[in-house]
């Protein structure tokens, strides 16, 4: 059964970027266009139609996900239209992107709007961690944050991304481009758009003047180039721009409404694009920026620095105090250094978020119409740790902050019978398997689907600390696919990842000093594994890449094949062998975005200290499967001489064990993965 949703509006670039990328990661949710709006262009979504009661009683879409154009209305429309919507099951979802509205002055009925719609809402979004904690503040509501996903078609960053590779695609070498600043005056665009409430471009000219005094007396060549569209808001804020720019020697370029097409080649001409707010949450401009190569200094206004934490690069974003010309001067050079050889966004990083951005839209989306109707499934998250007390607390810290919180914790302690869990409001129930010459994997796992009363089972491995939608995510894909294993995405932190953290004020563990991390800071500081890039939402056949250090499956289903198979002891192969019997059994595989931070610990290259249990191990898997499981590290023994192994056959011992010499020069301290 499909689920419809309406996005208000339809047709803007935001709401069109958290669609997913592939239908088959979600091809039962049908997002439906803008209803048209009569006496209007066809290409013009406000006032939005879908925002009325009586089009909402008429077409009574499952999901109304309200973004911008509320504006339209009053208090009291809203209230109407949303309880419609609730009359006939259908659930409202709000993203806040405005804390204020950027057209407007008095944002007193915005703030009463706002205050409406998240009274309403069955799910609330926001695109920053700082945003999140206003709301929460200010209205009472918790918003999952959802980092701001590309503007530019991906298409189109494709393509500037060959276009930075062409020398490693094996093209002649080219020549060193001019320095801006140095070899040729750097290209400041300011961007004074219509002249709308939220810009204050008249107020920075004086300040900017000032910045580019100094700029110049250290030795940086600039030309200021100031934009401003025809058919402005304020007829006399243009004519002080217009005196203001010749006072100060700057260029003002009038010209009419740009195509996309054209804004993108001139905001990829110019170094830096200042944006002069005086107002302000989010800015979808910066992401534009960010999306073709250019850094962007912006007024310090609501919580655009923010986004910055969700980049892989933070020093292509700077704010500035627009009052204080050295703040600007600061910003301005920084982002002038910082443009050489500055490349476009990665197309297949921004491909990834959008992925990970969807799968949170749709999971929330089955999640609200779920609890609204009365059938949402609860969910349980399992843990099986040994000695690990550290990893427990961050993983712990991680169920904590979750969107979908789980409705229970299960953690099995393997060989450590004085084990406890950290202090945590979460619901936990302990449990205890001993561990004789190996780590009795599938026994604890067992031991924790048994202790587990969630229809949904989500399996965390003790390093994996989850992202905040990552249990909604995989709860909701399993609920939405009775008898689907689903199978998460690691992500893989660095080395120094902890030094890292607290060198930027990030406390990973709660009895250190600072703010706790967010997905942000852990994604920024991981890395993917480069073997499951090709991976996509959605259905899979490659069930020999099941891993269960972040997967979900039904209670009942788990039931069903009989749990993990406790005959594999130790080390290897208990994973893949769950994966063909779930196979064999007629559950589906599916693919999901969801992530998990693997906290970083050295490796063994291959694994030498386990090779006995990966003999055993294989020589089962052999027997019940037909095939040789863990082929590279059964070949990486063969050839140390540790086995004798048939790959073709059946033949398959143990020679010897390796001496200490040969496990330490195994050891990768610095692996990523």
């Amino acid at each position: 059964m499909s689920i419809t949703v309406q996005h208000v509006p339809a047709g803007h670039p935001y709401p069109r970027s958290v669609r997913p990328l592939e239908e088959q990661a979600a091809g039962d949710v049908v997002f439906w266009p803008d209803p048209p709006v009569p006496g209007a262009p066809a290409h013009r979504w406000w006032p939005p139609q879908a925002l009325t009661a009586d089009w909402l009683r008429e077409h009574r879409p499952d999901v109304l996900h309200v973004h911008f154009g509320f504006e339209h209305f009053t208090s009291a429309e809203l209230a109407e239209a949303l309880e419609a919507q609730h009359a006939h099951g259908g659930a409202v979802a709000v993203t806040v992107h405005d804390l204020e509205n950027p057209h407007l002055t008095d944002q007193g009925p915005h703030r009463e709007r706002l205050r409406v719609l998240l009274e309403h809402a069955d799910a609330v979004f926001t695109l920053t961690p700082g945003a999140a904690e206003a709301v929460a503040r200010d209205y009472g509501v918790r918003a999952l944050v959802v980092p701001h996903p590309h503007i530019v078609p991906l298409e189109r960053i494709a393509a500037l991304d060959v276009d930075g590779d062409a020398a490693a695609e094996g093209e002649p070498a080219r020549a060193p481009e001019p320095v801006p600043g140095v070899d040729r005056p750097a290209r400041i665009l300011v961007h004074a758009k219509d002249l709308r409430a939220q810009v204050d471009p008249v107020g920075l000219l004086p300040v900017l003047a000032a910045a580019i005094e100094e700029l110049e007396g250290a030795g940086t060549d600039v030309e200021i180039v100031i934009d401003v569209q025809d058919g402005v808001r304020d007829a006399a804020a243009l004519e002080a721009l217009e005196a203001g720019a010749a006072e100060h020697g700057f260029t003002l370029w009038r010209h009419a409404r740009l195509t996309d097409e054209e804004l993108h080649d001139a905001l990829r001409a110019a170094d830096v694009s200042v944006l002069p707010y005086r107002i302000g949450t989010h800015s979808g401009w910066v992401e534009m920026c960010r999306d073709l190569g250019v850094p962007v200094a912006v007024a310090d206004v609501g919580h655009i620095a923010d986004q910055a934490r969700a980049w892989r690069r933070t020093d292509v974003l700077a704010v500035f105090d627009p009052t204080e010309p050295s703040s600007l001067a600061a910003a301005l050079s920084g982002l002038v250094a910082a443009r050489v050889g500055l490349r476009s966004a990665p197309a297949a990083y921004r491909a990834a978020q959008r992925r990970r951005v969807a799968a949170a839209h749709v999971a929330a989306y089955r999640t609200a119409l779920a609890r609204h109707r009365g059938h949402a499934a609860t969910v349980s998250a399992l843990v099986i740790t040994g000695n690990r007390d550290a990893h427990l607390a961050r993983v712990l810290r991680g169920l904590e902050r979750s969107f979908r919180r789980p409705d229970q914790v299960v953690v099995v302690f393997m060989g450590q019978p004085d084990g406890a869990v950290p202090a945590t409001d979460l619901p936990v129930t302990v449990g205890h398997v001993p561990a004789g010459h190996g780590l009795p994997l599938a026994a604890a796992r067992n031991e924790a689907a048994r202790l587990a009363t969630g229809d949904v089972l989500v399996f965390l491995d003790v390093d994996c600390i989850p992202a905040a939608d990552a249990v909604g995510v995989l709860a909701a894909e399993v609920a939405a696919h009775p008898g689907a294993l689903v199978m998460g995405t690691p992500r893989y932190l660095a080395p120094d990842w902890l030094d890292s953290l607290a060198a930027a004020g990030v406390a990973a563990d709660p009895e250190l000093p600072g703010r706790a991390p967010t997905d942000g800071d852990l994604r920024t500081r991981s890395v993917p594994h480069a073997g499951r890039a090709h991976l996509r939402p959605g259905p899979s056949d490659e069930w020999h890449l099941v891993w269960t250090l972040v997967m979900a499956v039904g209670r009942a289903d788990l039931a069903r094949i009989g749990g993990f198979d406790e005959g594999f002891s130790g080390y290897g192969a208990e994973d893949t062998d769950l994966a063909f019997r779930a196979r064999d059994a007629g559950l589906q595989l599916r693919v999901s975005p969801a992530e998990a931070f693997h906290q970083h610990h050295g490796v063994h290259r291959p694994p030498l200290h386990h090779v006995a249990d990966i003999v055993v191990n294989a020589r089962r898997f052999r027997e019940l499967h037909g095939v040789w499981p863990m082929e590279g590290w059964l070949g990486a023994f063969a050839e140390r001489g540790l086995i004798r192994w048939t790959p073709a056959g059946d033949g398959l011992e143990l020679v010897r064990e390796p001496t200490e010499e040969e496990v330490a020069a195994a050891r990768v301290a610095d692996a990523a993965y």
